[in-house]
């Protein structure tokens, strides 16, 4: 999907937010705002701060929730798909050059570096969307929506580079997720 693609789908997101505060509708907002999540932190490569910024690829993007409580919907949506994209790229063919994080006036946060930025950047952007999606839908509208967005991520991690190995972590946590609500 393309860059553009993607922030239609944010825009149809906040959209959708903004139309109607029923939950089904807020529902389809977090879905959309995830399928642009998959491809948002891209948005760099058209912008002169380089490929793999840390301003795009980490939470900050998130930070709008703080501001735009109406909002949280799409937010929710956004983090579990930037987490995606973020879990995607800790698994580069190689992690050098253009695969590295770079910071604004810092350069590369080298090898190991990059790999605890990624991976750390998608563990809490998946949690706080997990915990936004469950604080902004009831229950019932928001399994089912975790559902789609599951969905989401299969199909974005089955298709992307890196997307296999950090397809086999999401389905052991969430597999350990089960196991240990079974066990409660």
């Amino acid at each position: 999907m393309g860059l553009l693609a993607s922030l239609l789908w944010l825009i149809a997101a906040i959209m959708l937010a903004n139309r109607s505060p029923r939950p089904w509708v807020q529902a389809v907002a977090v879905v959309c705002a995830g399928i642009a999540g998959t491809t948002l932190p891209d948005l760099d490569l058209l912008l002169p701060i380089g490929h793999r910024s840390g301003l795009t690829h980490s939470l900050l993007p998130l930070a709008l929730a703080l501001f735009a409580t109406a909002w949280r919907p799409v937010m929710a949506g956004l983090a579990i798909g930037i987490g995606l994209h973020l879990a995607a790229d800790t698994f580069p063919n190689a992690m050098r050059g253009y695969a590295t994080v770079k910071l604004p006036g810092l350069d590369s946060l080298g090898v190991a570096g990059s790999y605890a930025w990624l991976g750390v950047q998608a563990i809490v952007a998946t949690l706080a969307g997990v915990g936004l999606l469950a604080a902004a839908l009831p229950l019932r509208f928001a399994l089912p929506t975790a559902a789609a967005l599951a969905l989401v991520g299969i199909a974005y991690l089955f298709a992307t580079d890196g997307g296999w190995p950090a397809l086999a972590i999401y389905a052991a946590f969430g597999w350990l997720a089960v196991r240990r609500g079974r066990s409660s």
